[in-house]
């Protein structure tokens, strides 16, 4: 098992990435949200939000996301 983690999907908020998370969550998808330059009064301005998840989890996370 492969523990580098990818990112899968991003997004304009935490709030989004955190709705995304708890869908992953509950599939059983060990998952973190990376938004160094995260802003809640501004989202999206200062760049994306991350979504990522172990490289073995990749294929089946963005099939539970789309």
């Amino acid at each position: 098992m492969r523990d580098e983690f990818i990112t899968v999907s991003t997004f304009q908020t935490v709030l989004e990435a955190e709705l995304a998370r708890s869908v992953l969550e509950a599939a059983g998808i060990e998952s973190f949200i990376h938004a160094p330059h995260a802003n809640a009064l501004y989202p999206g301005i200062l760049g994306e939000v991350k979504l990522q998840v172990r490289e073995d989890d990749l294929d089946t996370a963005k099939d539970i996301l789309d």
